[in-house]
């Protein structure tokens, strides 16, 4: 029944999706909601399931062969259920704000006509992202890795400008030759090697072979996530329609690529420490690039842009600790692997309400431009408070769930004395925070306290009820995820 529920939960936006491509206004809202609803039902009922019946690993083979094993199944357990339940409930929320922000009321992107190409690529964006979740094997990884890609290539140049060309370009290109690199490797290794394309085969692989095999699959995380030195494409990726860069930053391809490496971490076993600080000194890179950027912005999507390089850096500087975990210098060191899905979880809902907040500013005032929002507080008092709660939040600051996601990267410091360079990705997350807050709070002490600019704004109750449900969720999701996040743990074997 729980297979057959997490099957249900990507198989059927991925139908919805190629409906879509033939449908636009009413009818297309219709199928586009029902299709989010549906899928977002269908994963609530596996973690419904999953929770009552409290079973650690569920492995489904779908398709196996005797030449090359399995080729497809799908893998149920606290990881897949957790970041399933995020995408599918908040792909639902982003989707349900984006049916008013897409109507010919948005000041700044007046739509209505062509809206059903939008919700095509974007249900075939949450179907491949489910998809890639379960999957079980490489083959099945970069079927979805590769639909996600092609989604969002789809919904980047939605607006057809030179700008969006150029940028929807980008965003396929850079991530896919990552997946070349990574899903070619892994494949080849699996059909001559190991006879076997399942992420249950990865203990198997020889220790020769295994660090450059792990080191190919994190540059295609690498790449998925915008990480250095391939992280340019995603504040490009800002031309996308509002809701479309609320899912790609907040719960689908930037942290895909996190979930990838999480994955291969959990099943891959023992590992050189020099894996470690390589990750440790390229997470460290990462964090120094949207430290250096805050200051300077003054476009509010692109300034979310640099906050999400960063935050999955911070996802990076958990499955870091993590690897030390597989050296044996700091043996069974789960917890970097349970704060990186914990970051990923709790980021998913303040990354993606201050996104649609942002988006709010094009809807109702025309402009994503900071210097030009002023009076938030009088003009539009949900907006300014949603802009305050998701720029305090992605700080790291209490209550906002993050801050207990990131204050999990503390827990068990002795675990990390095997050398100074092990205390630089912390050093770099405490800096990366203080930088943010310092210019967040700049912002909303000019954006929701300044004189307003406007007579009047117009807004909207869908706007206005997407807002206030992602505040909540923001306030709230470190609790309702902990039970989940404290499951999580590694498959293979720990030296």
């Amino acid at each position: 029944m729980i297979g057959l529920l997490a099957t249900l939960a990507f198989t059927v936006p991925l139908i919805g999706g190629l409906i879509l491509f033939r449908l636009d206004e009413r009818k297309a809202d219709v199928v586009m909601l029902a299709s989010f609803i549906t899928a977002m039902l269908l994963q609530l009922g596996v973690a419904v399931i999953y929770l009552l019946d409290h079973e650690e690993l569920i492995h489904i083979a779908y398709l196996k062969s005797t030449q090359f094993g399995e080729v497809y199944g799908i893998i149920i357990d606290p990881m897949s259920v957790l970041i399933g339940t995020v995408v599918a409930v908040a792909g639902f929320i982003f989707m349900f704000y984006g049916v008013e922000y897409m109507s010919e009321r948005n000041v700044g992107h007046p739509g209505g006509k062509g809206r059903g190409l939008f919700y095509a690529w974007m249900t075939l964006f949450e179907g491949a992202t489910l998809g890639f979740i379960y999957s079980s094997t490489f083959l099945g990884l970069l079927i979805f890795f590769e639909l996600m890609g092609l989604a969002c290539w789809g919904v980047v140049s939605f607006y057809n400008t030179p700008a969006g060309r150029r940028a929807g370009f980008k965003a396929f290109i850079i991530p896919n030759v990552g997946a070349m690199i990574g899903f070619y490797t892994a494949i080849y290794i699996g059909l001559t090697q190991l006879h076997d394309l399942s992420l249950f085969s990865l203990p198997k692989v020889s220790p020769e072979v295994k660090p450059w095999l792990f080191l190919a699959l994190l540059i295609a995380g690498y790449t998925k996530s915008a990480q250095f030195p391939t992280y340019s494409w995603i504040p490009d990726a800002m031309e996308a329609p509002t809701p479309a860069s609320a899912f790609l930053h907040g719960a689908a391809m930037v942290e895909m690529g996190v979930y990838l490496v999480a994955r291969v971490i959990q099943f891959i076993g023992p590992l050189p420490v020099w894996i470690f600080y390589f990750m440790a000194v390229m997470v460290s890179l990462t964090l120094l690039i949207p430290i250096l950027n805050y200051p300077v912005q003054k476009d509010a999507k692109r300034l979310l842009a640099y906050s999400t390089v960063a935050e999955a850096g911070i996802m990076f500087v958990g499955l870091t600790y993590a690897v030390l975990g597989l050296t044996g210098k700091a043996p069974g060191f789960d917890v970097g692997l349970k704060a990186a899905m914990f970051q990923l979880t709790t980021h998913a809902f303040v990354k993606g309400l201050a996104f649609l907040t942002a988006g709010t500013f094009t809807y109702s005032l025309g402009t994503l431009d900071l210097r030009q929002i002023s009076g938030l507080r009088k003009l539009l008092p949900v907006n300014g408070l949603a802009w305050t709660v998701a720029l305090l939040g992605l700080a790291g600051l209490p209550p906002m769930g993050i801050a207990f996601s990131k204050a999990e990267l503390l827990t068990n410091l002795s675990l990390v004395r095997v050398s100074a360079l092990a205390w630089l990705p912390i050093l770099m997350v405490l800096a990366d925070s203080a930088v943010f807050l310092w210019v967040g709070l700049k912002w909303i002490t000019r954006n929701v306290f300044g004189r307003p600019k406007a007579v009047r704004a117009p807004t909207h109750p869908i706007i206005t009820a997407s807002l206030v449900t992602l505040i909540v969720l923001t306030l709230v999701s470190a609790y309702l995820a902990y039970p989940l996040v404290e499951e999580i743990t590694f498959y293979g074997v720990i030296p």
